[in-house]
């Protein structure tokens, strides 16, 4: 869930980072989510997300491999003693690339949503943000921004959830509604 969450919150930092700012565009040049997108917009969200998804999603892959090898190594080193060190690098590289894979797979969707909600010229603008040094930075720290926001958050959830449903318990009861 953790891994899932961090990709979402990845993907949406990555736009944060836009040169239009925090996902400002015109209301009237946006397409809504109804409209079919044009084929230019399309191809320009495809260029975005194959700019941001890759290096992205492998730095996504690492953090989850870094946060998973312990345990398979742990493992693999049990049921085979004599397997040798780069036997162990080589197969933590193939971890990763399937991760990687499997990630980019679930993400091809992708370009339609954004192609949904944004124009073809908006594309282009952020597609040039993130070619200049300091979009290509947001995309290289992004996955480690989102780890550690997530990290400030993850503590909080389970108080979160209950003193939400606390207070929401007392609304509906003053409105004479029970959970």
């Amino acid at each position: 869930m953790k891994f899932f969450l961090t990709i979402a919150l990845a993907l949406a930092l990555a736009l944060v980072g836009s040169p239009s700012g925090p996902l400002q565009a015109e209301v009237e040049e946006t397409p809504s989510s109804e409209e079919t997108p044009s084929s230019e917009a399309l191809d320009a969200a495809r260029d975005l997300l194959a700019l941001m998804s890759r290096d992205m999603l492998a730095q996504l892959a690492r953090q989850c491999t870094d946060q998973m090898w312990p345990a398979i190594e742990l493992r693999l080193r049990a049921y085979n003693p004599n397997i040798e060190a780069t036997r162990i690098a080589e197969l933590r590289k193939e971890l990763e690339h399937i991760q990687v894979e499997y990630m980019m797979n679930i993400v091809k969707d992708g370009p339609a949503v954004y192609a949904r909600h944004f124009t073809a010229e908006e594309l282009h603008e952020i597609i040039a943000f993130y070619r200049t040094p300091t979009g290509s930075k947001v995309l290289r720290i992004t996955p480690q921004l989102s780890n550690e926001v997530m990290a400030i958050i993850a503590p909080h959830v389970p108080d979160f959830y209950s003193r939400t449903l606390e207070v929401f318990t007392k609304v509906l009861r003053t409105r004479g509604y029970y959970l």
